[in-house]
């Protein structure tokens, strides 16, 4: 029988050390890009001019509002995986992946198709990553909320597509 301080340090199941870094690695980028994302769509809330103002206000705040909650599960999930999320601003943009723009300088069309660029490139990482069967096999908890972040970035996806059209 195992100790408590054995089971402390051990992942939540029966995942390998070295996978549960793997998971990790990608989980924590996942947490940079979600962070950039949130910070853009916080800018463009908060920069957005012209007809559509406010439709689009209330639009990009539910999106941000729901990005700090998708954050938030994801760090909770490296935690789970029995790792630390990364948490600082340093760390988060030497981690993304996703560019900064200026929103005071774009046009609401600019602003949205920015954002959904940006969750096409999460979108793309997420399912990547979902193809990597030795390590969604070893952590199923994982695979199956990668799967729910999927949904709602694709979610998010087509309703900044239908506001462009």
């Amino acid at each position: 029988m195992q100790n408590a301080d054995t089971l402390k340090q051990r992942p939540i199941g029966k995942i390998s050390d070295e996978r549960a870094g793997q998971i990790t690695e990608f989980m924590n980028g996942l947490l940079a890009n979600e962070y950039a994302l949130f910070t853009k769509t916080l800018n463009y809330h908060w920069n957005i001019t012209g007809p559509r103002f406010n439709s689009l206000h209330k639009f990009l705040e539910e999106a941000y509002k729901s990005l700090l909650d998708t954050m938030d599960a994801t760090a909770e999930r490296v935690r789970i995986i029995g790792d630390t999320p990364i948490s600082t601003v340093e760390k988060f943009h030497a981690t993304m992946m996703l560019g900064e723009k200026n929103g005071s300088k774009m046009s609401s069309s600019q602003m949205l198709g920015d954002l959904l660029e940006s969750n096409l490139v999460i979108q793309s990482e997420i399912k990547d990553f979902l193809k990597k069967e030795e390590l969604m096999e070893a952590d199923p908890g994982t695979e199956d909320f990668l799967v729910a972040t999927l949904r709602e970035h694709e979610k998010f996806s087509w309703m900044l597509k239908s506001h462009l059209e």
